[in-house]
């Protein structure tokens, strides 16, 4: 299936691209795309997770945009067609 994978500030640097189109199997995850991400991507992981496995508190992803915290969490299914969108909370003053 296609999806469309949204990416801003450092996480689209490190992905190389602000918007790419990503062929995925049938019943992928969020959590299971970005695993996948994670290992194309080494850098990804450290930005995206905790030490301890847990996905950090400042990232947002939004599934359509919707966040997928107000969904199934990691475990939102992905449909054909879904956008996902990947980006770091972002603080200034």
């Amino acid at each position: 299936m296609k999806i469309t994978l949204r990416c801003f500030a450092d996480i689209r640097e490190i992905l190389g691209a602000k918007e790419q189109e990503l062929s995925l199997p049938d019943g992928q995850t969020v959590g299971g795309l970005l695993k996948a991400l994670s290992e194309a991507h080494p850098p990804l992981r450290q930005k995206l997770y905790a030490p301890d496995g847990t996905l950090r508190s400042h990232i947002t992803i939004l599934k359509n945009g919707r966040g997928i915290a107000s969904l199934q969490q990691l475990d939102t299914p992905i449909d054909p067609g879904d956008v996902i969108a990947l980006f770091p909370s972002l603080a200034g003053g």
